[in-house]
């Protein structure tokens, strides 16, 4: 018999990252990330160019925003 709890969830095979929708638009076509990092290198600014993610800074606060939406620049949390 197969163990019931060995079945991959939906959340374990989804095909796309998890992207919420913005707040302000309603979408989740344009999300991507916030990341915040003490060491910003070469590999992190080129992501932030092509798009892929946002650079938040150097140290994360308590209330600063996880995602930011390109489309209309709004910075929320999930």
């Amino acid at each position: 018999m197969q163990d019931p709890f060995d079945v991959l969830s939906r959340r374990a095979t989804r095909q796309k990252p998890f992207r919420p929708r913005c707040k302000a638009c309603r979408t989740n076509r344009h999300v991507i990330p916030v990341v915040y990092s003490r060491e910003i290198d070469e590999a992190l600014l080129a992501a932030e160019r092509a798009g892929e993610l946002r650079v938040g800074g150097s140290a994360r606060g308590v209330d600063a925003p996880n995602w930011y939406c390109r489309h209309c620049g709004a910075l929320f949390q999930r």
